[in-house]
């Protein structure tokens, strides 16, 4: 009766879903030629129904033709490139069905059944062809590596030939069975001899997956048919791809991350963004920015009747590596109430959003977009950055930056924008900074020293230099200050802070180099570090507010976390594993340290450490994704510990919901053990609960 209920169930879905498509249809045929092929003939099979919706709704062409763009964009994996990889394959998968599965002189290969799965799966990882065989349709096998997180990781399409040239046709385990594969008279209609006849014309792996197409799966030959009713429910969720919740996840993703109104679109200049990268006391590099407005935007304190008055904005972050991979997005909220006073004065300055980003050596590409939520009018920089390795001479210069008042603030967990040495600076600028003539300028930055290195030069100075002068000067001497700084104050891991307020009376308005140059007292070998200053005259306004948003929950272990996603995604997989580690140590009540930890190991081929996983704390407390806890188990077993697959399933199954997955691990672990009772039971409760997914 189950099973009855749930095939026509399954059949409801592929109604439901033809009439929507048969309803969008009929509205389009409203639409001018070329707007109406591309909505039922290029993206029918990616288009969203709310998305499809939309676009009928539309009346003009350039509605359409926004609308079409704005499609495109949010599917594109990179933004930020001149192409959209995406939209490429799409069209390139679009052809090639064209060519292989239809007729070329009508371009109609799209309409087969064959052609709507390489659309929307692209090319299957291997085909298995059976032109001919005794009793037997033609077929097609075709096996896929999921291209999707709605869909299992492995499984097959099995297309077959109806009659002599009819296109080749999707096969549905429950829809069709093994009597739609067979022309012999001699099984008509019946599904167990039709099961028979392909065992005894193509072997057992054919008929097995004509029960399922979900590899793993047991399947009983001799028994009665029962077909695989999951493997429908997978070829239902391929069909309504475009509306899978995991779907609409991602692209509501991206289009957060696009965010941006026509108001960016205005002519005004793009922010300014200035970085300074600093250490802690344990090695952990930092990078804080500064993207500041180059106009006074008066729209960013909004009003309520009766309250103060507030700001209200969300700066988002992502980061990828120099060469696009993928490393984190974030997201601060930037929100706060201003006094009468406060808000008068905020009005008639720049603004400025802070943010700090947890980062291993490297370069990376930053792409801030910050938005007003008061106005929804969003702004976007996208700006290289280096967080650098240190000198081969033992000693380095961070970034400079320039601060200004409230400065020096104690900042003892090191956890604010601008922080370093457990201080907080709030910044003017980095890379460049403009002042006002006859203003001082306050520099900060860090010495980064060896501690061999510093060791040996434990009795010597290290001898700093600042030169001041012209970018365009000639003749001019440039203007230079010397000071020296005791090593001996530096931090655990070779970090001496420090700073030096510069004296710019005498520089007229224009623009300059600032260098500092840092070397020992015995070392002739100097290490450099600069920054652009631009002097311009006393009136001009030049001030800036600026904010941040707030400090997350354990935030040791979040820094650590992102700082181990950056090494990997640099390539550094053991600098990842440490930084994975520590994050687990510090935070050990979150999963996302233990689970990337555990995949960089596997694909590391580190069998010992991954092992070891299974007696953290945090294994015997909360749940774990199965895919790591297969991970674990799987190292466990080839260790030749299958008790400690068996202790760390048995408080797992406890803390999770029914898997079938987990089930014949525990299964297998039991077997490896001897106890071939519990074994046998476990495998029960997998057949059961994968009969009932």
């Amino acid at each position: 009766m189950r099973r009855a209920l749930a095939r026509v169930s399954i059949l409801a879905c592929f109604v439901v879903c033809f009439a929507c498509f048969a309803h969008a249809a009929d509205r389009s045929k409203n639409l001018p030629p070329r707007y109406r092929h591309w909505l039922n003939e290029e993206v029918n099979y990616i288009i969203d129904s709310s998305e499809k919706k939309q676009f009928l709704m539309l009346t003009t062409d350039p509605e359409r033709d926004t609308f079409i763009t704005a499609f495109w964009k949010i599917r594109n994996p990179d933004p930020n490139s001149e192409t959209n990889a995406y939209k490429d394959e799409h069209y390139r998968r679009l052809s090639y069905a064209n060519e292989h599965f239809g007729s070329i002189a009508v371009q109609d290969g799209w309409r087969s059944d064959q052609g709507h799965m390489y659309i929307v799966l692209g090319a299957p990882k291997q085909i298995m062809t059976y032109p001919v065989a005794r009793n037997v349709r033609p077929m097609e096998i075709w096996f896929y590596e999921s291209p999707s997180r709605a869909l299992p990781p492995f499984f097959y399409l099995l297309f077959y030939r109806r009659s002599i040239g009819e296109p080749f046709a999707l096969y549905s385990p429950t829809q069709d069975g093994p009597a739609k594969l067979v022309s012999s008279l001699e099984a008509l209609n019946d599904q167990k001899k039709s099961l028979d006849i392909l065992r005894k014309s193509l072997g057992d792996e054919v008929a097995t997956i004509s029960v399922t197409l979900l590899p793993g799966h047991r399947v009983d030959l001799r028994g009665d048919y029962e077909p695989d009713l999951s493997s429908d429910v997978m070829l239902s969720t391929i069909q309504g791809l475009p509306d899978n919740p995991l779907t609409q996840e991602q692209l509501n993703l991206n289009r957060l991350a696009e965010r941006v109104t026509t108001s960016i679109l205005t002519g005004e200049p793009a922010p300014d963004l200035s970085y300074g990268v600093f250490r802690d006391d344990q090695g952990g590099e930092t990078l804080s920015y500064l993207l500041k407005t180059q106009t006074i935007d008066p729209g960013l304190i909004g009003t309520e009747p009766g309250k103060l008055p507030v700001y209200d904005l969300e700066l988002r972050t992502t980061v990828t590596t120099a060469d696009g991979k993928p490393v984190y997005a974030q997201v601060d909220d930037l929100a706060g109430r201003l006094t009468e006073a406060e808000a008068g004065l905020a009005r008639q300055k720049k603004f400025g959003a802070e943010a700090r980003l947890p980062l291993a050596l490297g370069n990376y590409v930053l792409v801030a977009t910050l938005t007003n939520n008061l106005n929804h009018v969003a702004t976007r920089r996208r700006v290289s950055v280096t967080v650098p390795a240190p000198k081969s001479t033992g000693l380095s210069l961070s970034p400079l930056v320039a601060f200004t008042k409230p400065s020096g603030v104690p900042d003892p967990n090191g956890t604010l924008p601008f922080s370093a040495s457990k201080v907080r600076f709030t910044p003017r600028g980095a890379q460049t900074v403009t002042i006002r003539q006859g203003e001082k300028l306050p520099l900060v930055f860090q010495l980064w020293l060896d501690p061999k290195t510093a060791q040996e030069h434990a009795n010597e100075k290290i001898h700093l230099r600042y030169v001041f002068g012209a970018v365009n000067a000639t003749h001019e001497t440039a203007a230079t200050e010397d000071e020296e700084v005791d090593p001996a104050n530096r931090d655990g891991a070779g970090n001496l802070l420090t700073g030096h307020t510069a004296d710019t009376s005498e520089l007229v308005p224009g623009t300059y180099r600032v260098v500092v140059g840092a070397n020992w007292d015995s070392v002739p070998q100097t290490v450099y570090e600069s920054m652009e200053l631009h002097v311009v005259r006393a009136s001009e306004q030049i001030d800036a507010w600026t904010a941040y948003g707030g400090v997350v929950p354990d935030v040791r272990a979040v820094d650590d976390l992102k700082r181990g996603m950056a090494a990997e995604a640099e390539g550094s997989g053991e600098e990842a594993a440490r930084f994975y580690a520590k994050s687990l140590s510090e935070g050990p009540t979150d999963p996302k340290p233990l689970e990337r930890l555990a995949a960089l190991l596997a694909q590391l081929g580190q069998t010992e450490p991954l092992a070891k996983l299974s007696q953290q704390p945090m294994v015997a407390q909360v749940a774990v994704a199965q895919k790591t806890l297969l991970l674990i188990a799987q190292a466990l077993t080839k260790n030749g510990n299958p008790k400690g697959v068996v202790q760390m399933l048995d408080t797992q199954i406890k803390l999770q919901g029914p898997s079938a997955e987990l089930y014949r691990a525990m299964a297998d672990a039991c077997e490896a053990t001897g106890d071939r009772s519990r074994a046998h039971d476990f495998r029960v409760l997998a057949e059961g609960t994968q009969s009932k997914n």
